[in-house]
């Protein structure tokens, strides 16, 4: 059996740099998609250092259709349908109310988190369907469980677990299964920004978990390699929380405030 292909939309960074490396120790053939070629020829000779049978790094914008259509038509070219897509690209939101969103920020956090992973899943599996074997990974967020002060970026990162769902449901019959992981507050470079320029508060994020510690993005890479590979072979349209226990310590801090744990 030839090795797997993997294909990994906005790995060049973070929590998709962190899957690719993890998918690369496996011996896949890796494929890096985004914007930036020095970053991804980057990711793509750390991949074939970690083990990847062959590594290269594709272009693509999903903030635009025809971007994404085109990585397809040369995957598809090139290497033919691959076994994993793992739709990774996205943009964080600092906190805002809802009647103070600017509606460009919407359109552009939409444009990108969700129907940027929307035409992912479209192009590659189309070309899944056809094979009739795949598995797909779109990247969610606690925001896909929680009404969090993000008014552009949570009900993008909700639809994404519903179309998750959905699709798991169109594509089981053609021996496709549809995943997602749900990172919590995890040090990738983008929440590391946000921190250095007082846009997050790390005291108060590590209070919020159970654990009292951040996730790491190699923690969200075991997640993501587990619901892609042949152990989760009957698990799809599962959305899982990798966040430390945010989760849960939410509604438990907020419970014994009224009601106090009495020695």
């Amino acid at each position: 059996m030839p090795d797997p292909l993997s294909l990994v939309i906005g790995g060049t960074s973070g929590i998709g740099r962190a899957i690719a490396l993890r998918l690369a120790a496996e011996g896949h053939r890796m494929l890096v998609a985004g914007r930036d070629q020095a970053r991804g020829d980057a990711v793509a000779r750390d991949c074939a250092a970690a083990g990847a049978v062959a590594a290269a790094f594709l272009s693509v914008d999903v903030g635009d259709p025809a971007s994404v259509e085109a990585l397809g038509a040369t995957v598809r070219a090139r290497f033919g349908a691959p076994d994993i897509l793992v739709n990774c690209a996205g943009i964080l939101q600092s906190g805002k109310r809802v009647l103070d969103q600017p509606l460009d920020e919407d359109e552009r956090l939409w444009r990108i988190n969700y129907r940027g992973t929307l035409v992912g899943c479209q192009v590659f599996g189309r070309m899944m369907a056809e094979a009739g074997r795949g598995a797909i990974l779109n990247v969610g967020s606690l925001a896909s469980f929680a009404p969090l002060s993000l008014p552009a970026y949570t009900p993008g990162k909700q639809a994404v677990k519903a179309l998750t769902e959905i699709l798991a449901c169109e594509l089981g019959p053609k021996g496709v299964r549809v995943n997602a992981v749900a990172p919590g507050y995890t040090l990738s470079d983008g929440l590391k920004a946000k921190i250095a320029v007082g846009e997050r508060n790390p005291e108060a994020i590590l209070e919020s978990t159970a654990m009292k510690r951040f996730v790491e993005p190699e923690e969200v890479a075991e997640a993501a390699m587990f619901l892609c590979s042949d152990r989760a072979a009957s698990i799809t349209g599962v959305t899982l929380p990798v966040d430390a226990g945010w989760l849960v310590q939410a509604p438990y801090a907020q419970y014994q405030r009224g009601n106090p744990i009495r020695s």
